[in-house]
């Protein structure tokens, strides 16, 4: 039996080499995604791929339910690419505090029409709050 067992870890050794990764490849959201500019604009190509279901992960889950929804109708609605147009023009924000911050959208004549708030949860991994 010892024999059998020393042959098997001998053969995964000789296969598998040295070193052993693990790596969560359905993770949407990247741990070295550190600002709120990177979140932003995987919001924006997870919506431009129709994956709405990558797309709520950018929330804080307390309001996943609800951006699902609203998410849901604008795609049956076919005005998911205003959403994504806007998302897209979105370049410059703000740190309300450290763990707040600020993203503010404008229309074409410059009127502010929304405001996209991100807070950093307890992982240091900033989550849409609202858009």
């Amino acid at each position: 039996m010892v024999l059998i067992l020393g042959i098997g870890l001998f053969g995964l050794w000789l296969l598998g080499g040295n070193e052993i990764s693990i790596t969560n490849k359905n993770s949407a959201t990247p741990p070295n995604t550190q600002t709120p500019q990177e979140i932003l604009d995987l919001l924006v190509k997870a919506l431009e791929k129709n994956d709405l279901t990558a797309a709520v992960e950018y929330f804080v889950p307390e309001n996943r339910e609800m951006e699902s929804e609203a998410l849901t109708k604008l795609h049956n609605a076919n005005i998911l690419g205003e959403l994504i147009k806007d998302l897209k023009s979105v370049k410059d924000g703000r740190n309300i505090n450290s763990n707040h911050y600020r993203f503010e959208v404008f229309d074409s004549s410059g009127q502010n029409i929304a405001d996209i708030d991100l807070i950093k949860n307890e992982k240091g991994i900033w989550k849409i709050v609202s858009l």
